[in-house]
C-alpha cells in the first residue's frame, strides 16, 4: 500500500498549463507533491530514481522521488532541492529570457542540434560561469534510456543564491517510458515503439543528443543491477517496469 497525503488548496503551488499540459503540484514542509496527469508519472519518477541509485550516481545530482497517494489520486513526492531560503531555481528558459528578452526555443529551433547545444553551453558559461557539458551529458545518458519526452528548457536549470550559480539536480522524469505517449502500441515491439519517442530539446533524437556530449558523461547506468531489480517487479503486465526491462534486456 502506498502512503497517503491529504492537502488542501492552501498548499497548491501550480495548477496551470505547462509545455505538457496541466499538472497539479503542492508544496508542504519542504516537500513537493505532484498528482499524476496521465497515470504512471509517479511510478516512472520513482523507478528512474531507483535506476540512478542502483547506478551509484551521486545523490546530490538527482531528485529522489517516491510514489504516494495525494488527496486520493496517485502521484509522487520529493524533497526540495533548495538548501536555504536564499536559493532559487531558475530554468534555462527563464535565464535566457531575462537576459536577452528572447525565446530560447525559437532561437535554438533555427539551428542544427549540435550548434544549438554549443550555443546554450556558451551562453550559460558566459552568463553564469558554469561549464555545463557534464550536466547535459549525464541528462542525455539518462534520457536516452528512459526516453523522457518532456525534457524541455524549463526542465534544465540552475540554482542561484544571489551571488553564484550551481547546477540543479536532474528532476522531472515522469513523462518517460511512454507515459502519456498516445502513440505507444502494445502490438509493436519495443524497438518499433522507440521510433515514436522524441526528445524535446536540441535534436528530436535521444541518441544524437547523447552522442554529441557522451565523452563528458560521468553517469554510467549499471544495467546488471537495474535488470535484477526489475526482475523482482511485476513484468507480466504493461507498466513502466516491464517497459524499462524490455529496453535494457539487450544492453
Amino acid at each position: 500500500m502506498l502512503p497517503e497525503k491529504n492537502l488542501d488548496n492552501s498548499y497548491l503551488i501550480m495548477d496551470q498549463g505547462t509545455s505538457d499540459g496541466t499538472q497539479i503540484k503542492y508544496f508542504d514542509n519542504g516537500k513537493w507533491y505532484k498528482v499524476d496527469r496521465y497515470g504512471g508519472e509517479g511510478a516512472a519518477e520513482e523507478l528512474v530514481s531507483k535506476v540512478l541509485e542502483l547506478s551509484g550516481f551521486p545523490t546530490d545530482k538527482y531528485v529522489l522521488y517516491s510514489q504516494i497517494i495525494i488527496n486520493g489520486e496517485p502521484g509522487c513526492c520529493s524533497q526540495s532541492f533548495l538548501n536555504d531560503a536564499n536559493e532559487s531555481f531558475i530554468t534555462f528558459y527563464r535565464i535566457y529570457s531575462n537576459l536577452t528578452g528572447n525565446d530560447l526555443i525559437t532561437m535554438t529551433s533555427r539551428m542544427d542540434y549540435d550548434d544549438a547545444i554549443e550555443y546554450v553551453l556558451d551562453f550559460m558559461k558566459t552568463n553564469t560561469g558554469l561549464d555545463l557539458r557534464e550536466y547535459l551529458a549525464n541528462t542525455f545518458v539518462l534520457d536516452a534510456l528512459i526516453l523522457n519526452e518532456d525534457r524541455h528548457f524549463n526542465n534544465f536549470g540552475l540554482i542561484y543564491d544571489g551571488t553564484t550559480f550551481r547546477e540543479a539536480p536532474i528532476f522531472d522524469n515522469g513523462k518517460s517510458l511512454f507515459v502519456g505517449n498516445k502513440r505507444y502500441d502494445l502490438g509493436q515491439t519495443m524497438e518499433q515503439n522507440k521510433k515514436i519517442a522524441f526528445a524535446k530539446s536540441f535534436s528530436g533524437s535521444f541518441d544524437l543528443n547523447l552522442r554529441y556530449l557522451q565523452k563528458y558523461a560521468t553517469l554510467k547506468i549499471d544495467y546488471a543491477k537495474v535488470g535484477k531489480y526489475l526482475e523482482k517487479q511485476d513484468l507480466a503486465i504493461d507498466n513502466v517496469y516491464s517497459r524499462l526491462y524490455k529496453l535494457i534486456k539487450n544492453k
